[in-house]
């Protein structure tokens, strides 16, 4: 090293770093990824106060893809991994009570995971912050009751009121003739048979969270005087039995409504988790854990995506066969699309997927995960990073915008 380099990095090391320009130090945390900003907070008081100037003035740290949130790369079940495509690496991080590992995960948006724990309490989780918020007990839905502890048993159960969710969601069927005795069913069935996905959604002009959760049997929206369900996509003919479809909506980097549909390969001609909700018998999954069953996953194998265009005829559908500059990420989550522009390691025109069938995951615990990418354009379906796709832990990974942002209680 020169004798004019000794003297400028003399000259740096004796900065006051604490006591550069607010202003500075906001334009410089401004234009870091959400871990970075973290540990840029907890270098000093002043920079810490830097940041939540930016953050209460509406500037955020910059924007990276989502994450893959993974469970079980730890013997602590407190803990979770999570891949980021940002760097290509997985980090590991210790959550609240209860563990992380014990619960499923039913949705994630706006950086906030919804989880079930072993009892069916459900929470919102801001993994990055390791906050977390407790949501209304499910019997607030109006046909749960939960029963109250024996000595000799250990476990929560709960009834469910079948005429009275008939009478809420299905008013057609209530003259038929069903049994007016609650169904029993103990808490560690309740995930999955009832609760299908739960998203946080935000009102942009109040800032106000609400948690939107789309429950089973028969994949109801709840607080039907609140929310008016009305058909915005098209049916989809689901042709071959051995063919599993599901829907997708999101929004397009250019604010366009998109349709996506993805198609499974269903392995043994199982019935799809919509069937399931809709048969008499929703009571055997347990019985279906053979070992033929699980000895493998209902893969993905092709998706199709439709934006809703202005036409002669009014709105309706076209059929999309390149995503542009963007990358889709599918799954439990709210389906999200991002600028590969800003993240140098995704590709352009891909969509990535994650497992999503709670109900047919859980009979292959232990198992490969149905995650991959999908490439638009050769209609190929690649595999994720090592990293993730070795994973075969339960619940499945799910996808998570980070986020610092809290919600108000």
């Amino acid at each position: 090293m020169d004798m004019d380099c000794k003297a400028k990095f003399r000259h740096t090391s004796r900065l006051d770093w604490a006591g550069l320009p607010a202003d500075l130090l906001i334009e410089f945390a401004v234009r870091l990824t959400v871990v970075d900003w973290l540990r840029f907070r907890a270098v000093c008081t002043a920079w810490n106060r830097a940041a939540e100037t930016a953050l209460g003035s509406g500037r955020r740290p910059k924007s990276e893809p989502p994450w893959l949130m993974l469970s079980g790369r730890s013997a602590d079940p407190a803990t979770a991994g999570f891949f980021s495509f940002r760097d290509g690496r997985c980090r590991v991080a210790s959550l609240p009570e209860p563990a992380i590992q014990r619960r499923i995960w039913i949705g994630s948006a706006h950086g906030w995971v919804m989880t079930a724990d072993e009892e069916c309490a459900l929470h919102l989780l801001n993994p990055v912050t390791g906050a977390q918020l407790p949501l209304p007990c499910i019997t607030t839905i109006g046909y749960f009751e939960i029963l109250p502890r024996s000595e000799s048993n250990s476990t929560i159960r709960l009834l469910f009121h079948e005429r009275q969710f008939l009478t809420a969601h299905r008013p057609e069927y209530t003259g038929l003739d069903y049994d007016e005795h609650p169904d029993e069913i103990p808490v560690e069935q309740m995930p999955l048979r009832f609760l299908r996905k739960a998203v946080p959604l935000r009102d942009p002009s109040s800032g106000e969270y609400f948690v939107m959760m789309i429950h089973g049997p028969y994949s109801k929206l709840p607080d039907g005087e609140t929310f008016s369900p009305r058909i915005a996509v098209p049916e989809h003919n689901e042709g071959d039995e051995y063919v599993i479809f599901k829907k997708y909506l999101a929004v397009s980097l250019d604010g366009d409504l998109v349709l996506v549909w993805r198609e499974h390969w269903n392995c043994y001609g199982e019935e799809s988790d919509s069937d399931r909700d809709a048969s008499d018998n929703d009571n055997d999954d347990d019985n279906n854990n053979n070992d033929e069953y699980s000895a493998k996953a209902d893969p993905t194998v092709r998706f199709q995506v439709f934006v809703l265009r202005e036409g002669s005829q009014g709105s309706e559908w076209k059929e999309l066969h390149d995503l542009g500059g963007a990358a889709l990420f599918i799954g439990c989550n709210s389906a999200a699309f991002f600028s590969v522009a800003d993240a140098p390691n995704l590709l352009p025109g891909c969509i990535y997927f994650t497992d999503d069938l709670l109900r047919n995951s859980w009979h292959r615990k232990q198992k490969p995960r149905d995650i991959g990418i999908f490439n638009m354009k050769s209609k190929v379906v690649m595999p994720m990073p090592s990293l993730v796709q070795d994973s075969k832990s339960w619940p499945p990974p799910i996808w998570v915008t980070p986020s610092i942002l809290t919600m108000a209680v």
